[in-house]
């Protein structure tokens, strides 16, 4: 009997070790979902950059202080967040309100990011509008499905992240 005790002791500790693992991680991704979106939001763009996949920082820098001008989100929210199998990728939704002080009107749009744990940190590697009024500095699908589509089969948590490429930042810079 005291075996059976302790051997469920050992499989109790393995198992919170193991949530302690995933809660870590999920706290991680969490912490650079915010600090990415809070630097939209809030125009501190150097915070913001430092959440995106290195390749992409410099023209992600260039396109915001573009956008500065006119562009402001009221608000953002996470909507959705989903793992793949190793837990090292992760889909994001999150639903912006935003306005163009040019223009006056109050806009919801919701955008897909695809995001990659390295180490302790994890990074932006691209972002489609999934639904809601396009978004200036929110790449546009190509084909009306790419970032909608799954691949594989069962669980469901499968994350599509599409093509290898320069996180997709504006529709008008997107490559055919």
């Amino acid at each position: 009997r005291a075996g059976l005790t302790s051997a469920a002791a050992a499989l109790a500790m393995a198992a919170a070790a193991a949530c302690g693992g995933s809660r870590s991680s999920s706290t991680e991704l969490v912490k650079d979902v915010r600090g990415y979106n809070n630097g939209l939001r809030w125009r501190d763009f150097s915070a913001a950059a430092l959440r995106v996949a290195p390749p992409a920082r410099t023209d992600f820098l260039d396109r915001r202080e573009k956008l500065d001008e006119d562009l402001r989100i009221a608000d953002w929210e996470m909507t959705r967040l989903e793992y793949d199998e190793t837990r090292d990728r992760a889909e994001v939704n999150v639903e912006y309100t935003w306005v163009l002080d040019s223009r006056g009107i109050v806009h919801t749009t919701v955008v897909r990011q695809w995001w990659s744990r390295h180490g302790d940190r994890w990074l932006l590697e691209r972002e489609l509008r999934l639904r809601g009024e396009p978004m200036p500095g929110v790449a546009e699908p190509r084909d009306g499905k790419e970032g909608t589509e799954r691949r594989g089969q069962g669980g469901g948590n499968t994350v599509n992240a599409g093509p290898r490429s320069k996180l997709g930042l504006d529709s008008r810079a997107s490559k055919p």
